[in-house]
């Protein structure tokens, strides 16, 4: 058994706002932060999304104006604004400890190649103009993955923090930001860092993007808005696209005390699992995430009776709700009658690469606060789908223990298991 690991700082950028508390409020009365798309995003297909409200993102720009004024890109800058704050949380400003042992794990959509980027520089005999992009790259849309690759809210974090320990960013789909605090969680664990920072952050409010969900025809399309997502329930029609970023301060136990650290909660178990069935679809037995589950209480030692509460990856698409129920009752037995289980993403949509980052800031606060942010817009029950999904109203309960699933693309899944700190 390695060391412990304690979640000792939490940050956001949300839909629901930029402060932790702020939007962990909003979520346990239930608000939803699914909102008509700003114009300023431009003409995207899906019209509706979790997006950062325009004061936040002007809040933002402020904060950090070199980056702003430079590349500008909506990622990276929600990714700063949320280390930011998981570091102030954390009460790090002053240092505590040799920056060798700092790392960071973090997750970010790969971005999109912009057509119009690429065609700037093909001539006429259809081959790459290199002298023409080298004269002309300037032009490139802020937003491009040929400006911004996956790792440069983390090269930028790394920088700006002096986090000169592990590194790693983290790209395999929506559960990309779980997987990285579990490679933080397991780095401190295994003695190669003391603290690390980790989570993720995505933006894919664009027309580029979004409309590859709306082809793969997963993509909810515009009704009435703060319903649109309806995690689990019978008229459920794809997902809503979310961005933001969550990011949390990981401590090994003896450095987070000896420096007198407030501690959340600790991390106890972490598992990642393959379905090796499909590009777009879980494997209809829910094989990978139950194995993962498995797996996660497996490596916290605890049982299922001694889960209170799932953070579900409830896309609100007709198959992953199906699926995951099915995985859940797999893992849990007689005990899954009991265990209350809720969806995020009803209430901030899909972060895609970062969903699994807020979704971790919630199920830490519902383990230190025993209370439980509840599933909106589940109003007409699927049969099918027959959990305690905390329907409409949020519930103040003993969280002992919970799980957070984040199941993505490709069949990626992750499980992560956050219990009360008894130390």
């Amino acid at each position: 058994m390695g060391r412990k690991v304690l979640i000792t700082g939490l940050g956001l950028a949300a839909p629901l706002g930029l402060d932790v508390e702020e939007s962990w409020e909003k979520a346990l009365n239930g608000t939803s932060g699914i909102k008509r798309l700003d114009r300023r995003l431009g003409k995207c297909p899906i019209g509706v999304a979790g997006q950062v409200s325009s004061e936040d993102w002007d809040r933002i720009c402020r904060a950090f104006p070199e980056e702003a004024q430079s590349e500008g890109e909506r990622r990276t800058l929600f990714a700063l604004w949320a280390a930011e704050k998981a570091r102030s949380d954390a009460r790090l400003e002053n240092g505590f400890g040799e920056r060798s042992r700092f790392g960071m794990a973090f997750a970010a959509g790969l971005g999109v190649y912009r057509l119009e980027d690429v065609h700037c520089w093909v001539g006429e005999d259809g081959e790459f103009d290199s002298v023409r992009f080298a004269r002309e790259s300037d032009r490139v849309h802020r937003e491009s993955i040929i400006r911004n690759n996956s790792s440069r809210p983390a090269e930028i974090i790394s920088e700006k923090f002096c986090l000169r320990g592990s590194n790693a960013t983290i790209t395999s789909a929506c559960a990309s930001a779980t997987q990285a605090i579990g490679l933080a969680f397991r780095a401190i664990q295994r003695g190669e860092a003391d603290l690390v920072m980790a989570g993720g952050s995505d933006s894919m409010l664009d027309p580029w993007a979004s409309m590859g969900f709306v082809l793969l025809g997963s993509a909810a399309m515009p009704q009435a808005e703060e319903t649109l997502c309806r995690p689990f329930d019978r008229k459920r029609s794809g997902l809503v696209i979310g961005e933001g970023a969550g990011v949390v301060v990981l401590e090994e136990e003896s450095h987070a005390l000896m420096r007198g650290a407030r501690v959340y909660a600790e991390v106890a178990g972490y598992a990642s699992t393959i379905d090796a069935y499909r590009l777009t679809a879980p494997h209809p037995e829910g094989r990978g995430a139950e194995q993962a589950m498995r797996r996660a209480l497996a490596d916290a030692g605890i049982g299922p009776y001694e889960i209170d509460y799932i953070n579900a990856h409830g896309t609100s698409t007709k198959l992953n709700d199906l699926v995951e129920t099915m995985a859940i009752r797999k893992v849990f037995g007689e005990a899954a009658n009991r265990v209350a289980v809720s969806s995020s993403k009803s209430l901030i949509g899909h972060l895609m690469a970062a969903a699994g980052g807020p979704e971790f800031v919630f199920t830490t606060l519902s383990v230190s606060r025993d209370r439980i942010h509840p599933t909106i817009n589940l109003t007409n029950p699927d049969p099918k789908c027959d959990l305690d999904y905390v329907p409409l109203v949020g519930r103040s309960v003993r969280v002992r223990a919970a799980l957070s699933n984040s199941f993505g693309f490709g069949g990626q899944i992750a499980a992560i298991v956050v219990r009360k700190y008894a130390g």
